[in-house]
């Protein structure tokens, strides 16, 4: 964070936008500045150059450049400086202990008026101390800031510096907020960045952004700014501004809020906004987003329990079925009595949500908070199972704990395990979750036929333009179309169709020849040997070879 002095923003129409330095590495004028910089205080280490003889050195530079950016910079540089006094191998001397022994020698010689009297007094204290007159001159005033030496400067890369700017630059401006809200992505991230925001002493709340979807909509963190409290803090500002780095750090962000701001016409209130989308060139985020696939979707779980019930799920459900049910960890959390809950496992598929806790072995006083928090999420479920609140939460717990709270919590909602979480429960639940997307799909959607394909239709295709279940498709086209189609493996086959294979098929013996026969008719090939059990037919494998197969009814 940068002194107050050292904000760089423009307003307009009540929006306030920090002065970020520009993502042009490498040729635009803020890298070539933060360049010169570095160069500057590398330079000076290295010739062990007076802080003072830099300082006006970078001066020159604010004529040249912004000088609040100047000045911004040198700040930051300054942090990973170390300045310190001139020491002198022949005597352990402090400009402190130099200065008391001259001014005590002054006041027992008298005022010096001239320079013979001040070179005496000077002559008599390096005699003392054993050195010379000039190092008693370099002592006397050593430890002035401007006389500083820079002896340690932990070089940065200029576009490191700029990032590090903007960061900085942004923080600044948190810091005379009065209202601060925030989004992150994934519950990973948002257990990572509540935690700093208990940590720092942040007064939160957690609400609901929107009351679109099933699930309430997403969720966002309500900060109370330091403008907003009686009586401003810089230690609470400061609190506000250490956040910024957590929440810009994850791959998916969004951050809005208020501040007072002093013009000339009295005191006006701004608004801002920033994200991952509008700041990418200017911020950088510490942490990659990651990617999963199958089991080995690069996340570290929390026990060998969730392990092991995340392989068994990836086992029942095809994760690249763009209509299966899809399984992500650690899913935005849940609020529960204004507090975050974020669940191990979030099922979903055509916008229904099924969240899944698994509550394994901790201690008494967390079990105790856990159940609290349950209970606050299915303590008012309805006949049909559903808590009140549209929140679809099942629970898995370790049947050896001993937690009154959770025995008092919903049974249809919870299920015990001893070693590992049977996956039944879960695969029942969605299952009923399955049927009731069905019905839902079956009364909302109409599906009408291409006549030039109407004989032969793939279930899955058809499904898939009609984002709808397999299962539904079929039932929607039985009742748009009654009794002219039969399921013949993946596809829809006309009657019509069919019985005009079975007359071609009738006087044909050899499973081949039938599947050429059948192909001709635009059977596809998956569906053959489905086609003639359909027909009545079986097939009599005399060996592995095909072309040695029969048929017979």
């Amino acid at each position: 964070m940068l002194s107050a002095d050292l904000l760089r923003i423009k307003t307009s129409r009540g929006k306030v936008v920090p002065l970020f330095c520009t993502s042009d590495f490498g040729n635009g004028t803020d890298y070539e500045l933060a360049n010169k910089l570095v160069v500057f205080f590398t330079n000076a280490k290295k010739n062990k150059q007076r802080k003072g003889d830099l300082m006006q050195k970078i001066s020159l530079l604010e004529s040249e450049y912004d000088y609040k950016l100047v000045r911004g910079f040198v700040a930051l540089l300054e942090r990973r400086s170390v300045f310190g006094s001139q020491e002198f191998s022949n005597t352990i001397a402090t400009p402190a202990s130099v200065r008391k022994k001259l001014f005590e020698e002054s006041s027992r010689q008298g005022l010096a008026l001239n320079v013979s009297q001040r070179q005496s007094i000077i002559q008599k204290i390096a005699n003392q101390i054993h050195v010379s007159t000039e190092d008693v001159e370099n002592l006397m005033w050593g430890d002035k800031d401007e006389n500083l030496l820079l002896n340690q400067f932990d070089v940065i890369n200029p576009k490191d510096l700029i990032m590090w700017y903007n960061m900085s630059l942004l923080q600044t401006l948190l810091f005379k907020c009065s209202r601060l809200e925030f989004y992150v992505k994934g519950g990973i991230y948002w257990k990572n960045v509540l935690r700093d925001v208990k940590r720092y002493g942040l007064m939160y709340g957690l609400e609901h952004d929107s009351d679109d979807g099933d699930d309430g909509g997403s969720i966002r963190c309500v900060l109370d700014g330091p403008f907003s409290l009686f009586k401003m803090t810089d230690r609470y500002g400061t609190s506000m501004a250490k956040l910024l780095p957590s929440i810009v750090g994850t791959p998916t962000w969004n951050i809005n809020g208020t501040l007072s701001k002093m013009t000339d016409s009295g005191q006006k209130i701004y608004s801002f906004e920033f994200s991952n989308e509008n700041t990418q060139g200017f911020l950088r985020s510490r942490i990659e987003a990651r990617t999963h696939s199958g089991v080995n979707d690069g996340y570290v779980y929390d026990s060998s329990v969730e392990a092991s019930f995340a392989k068994r799920f990836y086992q029942h459900f095809d994760q690249d079925d763009e209509f299966g049910w899809k399984m992500s960890r650690e899913p935005d959390p849940l609020i529960a009595d204004g507090k975050a809950m974020i669940a191990d496992f979030l099922f979903e598929r055509f916008g229904r949500k099924v969240y899944f806790e698994i509550v394994g072995f901790w201690t008494k006083e967390y079990l105790e908070r856990k159940a609290v928090k349950l209970k606050a999420l299915l303590g008012n479920d309805d006949r049909d199972g559903k808590s009140s609140d549209n929140v679809d939460l099942i629970v898995a717990v370790n049947s050896d704990l001993a937690c009154s709270q959770i025995e008092t919590i919903s049974k249809d909602r919870i299920f015990t395990f001893k070693k590992e979480v049977s996956i039944k429960p879960v695969l029942e639940h969605l299952r009923k979750i399955d049927q009731e997307i069905n019905e839902e799909k079956v009364a909302v959607t109409k599906i009408t036929l291409d006549k030039n394909s109407q004989d032969i239709v793939s279930i899955k295709k058809t499904a898939q333009q009609h984002a709808i279940p397999e299962k539904a498709t079929v039932e929607i086209i039985n009742v748009s179309y009654p009794n002219q189609y039969a399921v013949v493996g993946s596809f829809l086959i006309s009657k019509e169709k069919i019985l005009v294979i079975n007359d071609v098929v009738k006087n044909i013996s050899k499973f081949v020849e039938a599947c050429t026969v059948m192909a001709d008719h635009g059977i596809p090939d998956s569906c053959h040997a489905e086609m003639l059990s359909e027909l009545g037919y079986d097939v009599i494998w005399n060996d592995l070879d095909p072309n040695n197969a029969l048929i017979s009814k």
